[in-house]
């Protein structure tokens, strides 16, 4: 079943009520964008299209940007950030089910991607984003009794959305470079992937959370 916006504000809401649940919430934000960070700024080197090279460029100057604010505020708190357990990193368990290369593997060999590896690039961080967006967005909400932390998220918020909106715009483009069929079945294969990783992340939440308070 499908959680709404006011109950997943009620259920973050608790979190942070936690001993080391914001703490908490802000190392996971931030675990995904140094992930997800690291394969937009390779990707810059794979793509020829100098509009999408661009928009990758601000893309991952963007995550870079959160990471910090997460990691300043997170000292400010004095929650000392850690790498998460394989269970709560969504990025790279998504990663793992393409049928792409690893941008990585592919830029230390030289090589380059043709477009439906890249549609399925931008599919990937796609998805995580539209998720993730949603995500902040309740944690900005939740937060409404702590401003500091309030403003932080708000800032990261404003670009979450337009990430998701140039990278909607760039599958809209490779429909015409494609298919819209070929794009509609690999988002769709992607998200079903997404979805199926909710069961060991929520699995893993609750153990996680006692570490933070610990």
């Amino acid at each position: 079943m499908q959680t709404t916006h006011e109950q997943m504000v009620q259920f973050l809401r608790l979190v942070h009520a936690r001993a080391g649940g914001t703490g908490a919430i802000l190392n996971l934000i931030r675990a995904s964008e140094v992930r997800g960070g690291a394969d937009l700024l390779t990707l810059t080197d794979l793509v020829s299209d100098p509009q999408l090279k661009m928009d990758l460029a601000r893309h991952a100057m963007d995550e870079a940007r959160h990471s910090y604010l997460l990691l300043r505020r997170m000292n400010e708190m004095g929650f000392a950030c850690y790498r998460l357990p394989p269970e709560l990193d969504r990025v790279e368990r998504i990663v793992e089910r393409s049928r792409a290369r690893d941008p990585k593997q592919v830029y230390m060999e030289r090589g380059s991607m043709g477009d439906a590896e890249l549609m399925e690039c931008v599919a990937l961080a796609y998805i995580p984003e539209k998720d993730g967006a949603a995500k902040i967005g309740a944690n900005y909400d939740a937060l409404s009794g702590d401003p500091g932390t309030q403003a932080v998220i708000a800032s990261i918020l404003r670009d979450e959305q337009r990430h998701v909106e140039y990278l909607g715009s760039w599958l809209k483009r490779f429909e015409s470079r494609l298919s819209r069929r070929f794009v509609a079945s690999t988002l769709e294969r992607l998200q079903e992937a997404f979805d199926q990783l909710d069961a060991a992340f929520y699995g893993a939440f609750h153990e996680y959370l006692e570490r933070a308070a610990a």
